[in-house]
């Protein structure tokens, strides 16, 4: 019996996310274990202090002595150490796997499946240094809540029994004024406060693209259409939904 477009799209995204989160959990756990035997960690050093909940909380730290250190260093030391060079390397690397993912998905499948699995595996390490950077408590609480709202957008998208296809305008719109307060936020600069509501606000809005997504879903899945190359299309859509999601929560939290 032929799988149906719930299970195909179910399956990539699972997987994927999967990679992420797990690979993220494993890079923190590896993290600590350096800490706990005094050594470094993608050559980045740690201390540990106890957060308000009395949890471990692991903060980088500069291995150089501070007679090295000259301002100008300082300001840009992150270019220069080994393991920025290393996560430069992957941020590359996941940066064209994931546009080639979003415009060549449609050529072929395996193709499109080879660059998502890619984007996957060198964003799992890049999300592992977000956390650390944060407190990676809270990061971890971070990913359960974007998984707890993942599974409830879904059950309103698909069973609610309401066509959601009208809030495709609104959503359009929305994300483009969200992109552009991103970029007035990189050339102006934008305070804590109006930071993190634009965080919730992005939240909100990549909750309500789950909804709609998990709504087109079904009723594609309703019209008979299932093959694969309309799964992995699905699929790329609650993906990078489930990723925004996580990023703005990270950063309504105040820790991004």
């Amino acid at each position: 019996m032929e799988s149906s477009l719930y299970f195909k799209t179910a399956l990539i995204v699972s997987i994927q996310i999967g990679i992420i989160f797990i690979g993220c959990y494993f890079f923190i756990k590896r993290a600590r274990d350096a800490y706990t035997h005094n050594r470094p960690f993608f050559g980045i050093h740690f201390r540990g202090e106890e957060n308000s909940r009395g949890e471990l909380d692991l903060i980088p730290i500069d291995p150089r002595p501070i007679a090295s250190k000259s301002p100008l260093v300082e300001e840009n030391e992150e270019l220069t150490t080994p393991q920025s060079t290393l996560m430069s390397k992957f941020m590359w690397v996941w940066f064209f796997s994931l546009f080639g993912m979003v415009f060549l998905a449609s050529k072929s499948v395996v193709i499109g499946l080879t660059l998502m699995t890619l984007t996957s595996v060198t964003f799992a390490p890049l999300l592992g240094v977000i956390m650390l950077e944060m407190d990676e408590n809270d990061g971890l609480r971070a990913i359960l809540l974007t998984l707890f709202i993942t599974i409830a957008a879904a059950l309103v998208g698909m069973y609610s029994g309401i066509d959601f296809s009208f809030m495709r305008t609104f959503l359009f719109y929305s994300l483009c004024a969200l992109i552009l307060i991103g970029l007035v936020r990189i050339f102006v600069g934008m305070s804590s406060a109006m930071i993190r509501i634009k965080a919730i606000a992005g939240a909100i809005l990549f909750t309500l693209f789950l909804v709609y997504d998990f709504n087109r879903l079904k009723n594609l899945n309703d019209t008979g259409v299932n093959d694969w190359s309309t799964a992995l299309d699905m699929a790329i859509s609650i993906y990078l939904d489930i990723l925004n999601l996580l990023l703005e929560i990270l950063e309504a939290m105040g820790n991004s």
